[in-house]
């Protein structure tokens, strides 16, 4: 069929106007896996399907898999087939770990994402992201996002984005300690996220205000942009404190963001999504833990290939099963 000229050149600049608008920022969503066992791939594969039902405009966006050399190319390629319908790109790290105890798998993952994904790995710097959302391979969204939770970010102009806040008291000791010689002598800091404030040092100190950072989305450069980010993290390095200290990165990150002294936007995002059998509606920002449906949840990832293809929610009182 025969386009007329003009009607050529009305379309094109359309398509055009359509374009500029979905290159105006790169949104990139990390996650780190495992690749250790049957659990864990099943695991993966059911979040992912879980952005490909739910998550609004999730072909704008390339999903970062973060992975030890363990990943055999047999399990990325079933990767790929499972989740054809997304853009997925696979990059290698590797764990140093030189003390071994029976929580250094733990501990590097910690470190991974309060100090390695930025400063020891700079891929998502050189894939020019503006925005990085962080989901975890044990989570999955159980319905709609309703909105793309990147463009709600982009148009907000926001620092960071949160799902739920909660305390962990997990190496407090330490971190209120640390955090009195890390900052400056006789100057007590009191740093808030939205209205829950908490001190950093001083008589008072931190409680253990966190974000339960296994969702969230941050303006990259954010974290290049305040010195003294990298600062605090160095020195947490240094002396291998994730290693010897039961720290977890939901404080660490926390901390990271308090020790800014400019006002930041933050604001928290609502949406339904689960952390393996642990639900958050779109109405609490709190994790019900879902009792009735929890083991054959469980047991659905013990089966081989059973979530290609195929989403798996543990809802209160019964499973849900949708295809793709």
């Amino acid at each position: 069929m025969s386009l007329s000229t003009n009607g050529y050149n009305t379309t094109t600049r359309q398509l055009s106007v359509v374009i500029l608008k979905e290159q105006s920022y790169r949104g990139c969503i990390a996650t780190l896996i495992r690749s250790d066992n049957l659990i864990s791939l099943n695991k993966l594969l059911n979040m992912l399907n879980s952005l490909s039902l739910f998550f609004k405009n999730i072909h704008n966006y390339t999903i970062y898999l973060f992975h030890e050399s363990t990943l055999t190319n047999k399990t990325k390629e079933q990767i790929l087939h499972c989740s054809s319908n997304l853009k997925i790109k696979f990059y290698e790290i590797y764990f140093n770990i030189t003390i071994q105890t029976n929580r250094s798998g733990y501990a590097s993952m910690c470190q991974f994402w309060s100090y390695d994904i930025w400063f020891k790995y700079n891929y998502l710097q050189k894939q020019q992201c503006d925005y990085v959302m962080r989901f975890d391979d044990d989570s999955y969204l159980i319905n709609s996002t309703q909105y793309d939770l990147f463009d709600e970010f982009h148009k907000n102009q926001l620092d960071y984005a949160y799902r739920v806040i909660y305390h962990d008291s997990n190496g407090l000791d330490f971190l209120q300690e640390n955090l009195r010689m890390f900052l400056p002598k006789n100057q007590t800091r009191r740093s808030c996220i939205q209205g829950l404030c908490t001190y950093l040092n001083g008589p008072v100190s931190y409680d253990g205000l966190a974000i339960y950072n296994n969702f969230f989305i941050i303006r990259l450069n954010l974290i290049y942009e305040h010195s003294i980010i990298e600062k605090y993290l160095k020195q947490l390095i240094s002396i291998n404190a994730f290693y010897h200290y039961p720290i977890g990165d939901a404080n660490i990150q926390t901390i990271c963001l308090l020790l800014i002294e400019k006002p930041l936007k933050i604001s928290f995002f609502k949406f339904p999504y689960n952390h393996n059998v642990h639900g958050s509606s779109d109405i609490h920002s709190t994790f019900t833990f879902h009792s009735a449906t929890a083991l054959a949840w469980h047991y659905q990832m013990k089966v081989p290939n059973v979530t290609c293809k195929k989403l798996y929610i543990a809802a209160q009182y019964h499973m849900i099963i949708k295809n793709l």
